[in-house]
Formats: C-alpha cells, sequence, structure tokens
C-alpha cells in the first residue's frame, strides 16, 4: 500500500542537498525541504513500521506520525545519529505506541477475530494445499508472537520481517548488541516452540526458522 504521506520537491530537480542542508532549511521557514527529507525516508519508515504493526493502514498511520513528531522536534536534532536513524527510532517507538493500543482494544473484543483479520484468504492458484499450509503457518506465528514481550517482539520483526542486522537494530533502539541478541534468542526460542507443536498437529517441516 502506498503511503499517503504528502511529498514535495525542492524547485531545483537537479540538487542533492544533505541531511543536514535540508534539516537548516527547515529550520529557516523552507517547507519545501522538510517535504524532500519526508520523500528521501518516507518508504524505509513506512517499511519498519509495517514489520512491526503488520498492517497497511496502521503502517501508513505510524508513518504519517513520524514525520508529524519528527516536524516538531527537528531544532532538537543534534547530528549525533544519522537523520534516518533518528527517523527510525522515532518510528519504532510509534509502532510500540500502535501495539499497546491494539492490545488494550483486544480485551473489549474476541479473541477469535484477532488472527482471523490479520490472515490472507487463500486463493485459487495451484496447489491449494501449499496455500492453506502458508494460512496456518502465519496463524501459528501470530499465535507465537503473543508470547513474545513487547522488546522481543520488537526485534524478531525487525530482525525476521525487515532483516535489519543486530546491530542496526541495537543502533535503533539504544541497546547494546548482546542485549539484542539475548532478546532475539529468547523470542526465536519461543517461537520455534509454538511452530513445533504446529507441526506436531500436520504442519509442515519447513516452517522452522533458520
Amino acid at each position: 500500500m502506498r503511503s499517503n504521506v504528502a511529498a514535495f520537491r525542492l524547485n531545483d530537480p537537479g540538487s542533492a542537498p544533505t541531511d543536514r542542508e535540508l534539516i537548516d532549511r527547515t529550520l529557516a521557514g523552507d517547507g519545501n525541504a522538510y517535504g524532500t527529507i519526508v520523500e528521501r525516508f518516507q518508504r524505509r519508515i513506512y517499511r519498519v513500521a509495517f514489520a512491526i504493526v503488520r498492517d497497511e493502514v496502521e503502517a501508513d498511520t505510524v508513518t504519517q506520525d513520524t514525520f508529524v513528531q519528527a516536524y516538531t522536534h527537528l531544532a532538537r536534532f543534534q547530528g549525533r545519529s544519522e537523520l534516518e536513524t533518528w527517523l527510525t527510532r522515532i518510528a519504532i517507538n510509534r509502532s510500540r505506541d500502535a501495539l499497546r493500543r491494539r492490545k488494550f482494544v483486544s480485551l473489549f473484543t474476541r479473541d477469535e477475530d484477532d488472527v482471523e483479520t490479520m490472515i490472507e484468504p487463500v486463493d485459487d492458484r495451484p496447489d491449494p494445499e501449499r496455500q492453506i499450509l502458508s494460512v496456518q503457518l502465519r496463524a501459528a506465528i501470530l499465535r507465537a508472537e503473543k508470547l513474545l514481550s513487547s522488546q522481543q517482539k520488537v526485534i524478531f520483526r525487525l530482525r525476521h520481517y525487515e532483516n535489519l542486522s543486530l546491530e542496526e537494530i541495537a543502533e535503533h533502539l539504544g541497546l547494546r548488541a548482546g542485549t539484542v541478541r539475548a532478546h532475539l534468542f529468547r523470542a526465536i526460542h519461543k517461537v520455534r516452540r509454538e511452530l513445533a507443536a504446529w507441526r506436531s498437529q500436520g504442519g509442515s517441516d519447513e516452517a522452522a526458522l533458520q
């Protein structure tokens, strides 16, 4: 799904200003400069948000909120990290907020609706048995993720859906790489245990995490 975040361009399409230049121009009142920042990073921010919230509409909302928050606090950006890293941290925090809201709302909804809304229906492509297994596997992974702590869930999703390295995750979350590794190890152990139960009920052995 394409993000609805507004994108603007600088008057000179051939220019390639640095992030710092765009920040300075934004703080000086150049609205087009911030539009270029949005255009430069919105796809990356959307991907990170979607990796965590696993919902297109919610990821789009998180993306918009991220750039609004970043614009509001842009004067506080001191350049001790890359602009992309700073934006990614904001997106991760906004995504966590979205997960907390979802968990709160789920207290007042039926449990059986929770998984079904996040699973695509099986289509009529060849090999319907494989398609059914794919749907069942996604459901098993979603059930397994419910066993994870908030921190474990974020790290697991950034690693396995966004394919970030441990060092990148550590930088984005402000944690030590060893701490990230420990959280990821526990998360994978819990997910594997849930998938083992799923396989024992007839699921495919191909579901094992690498």
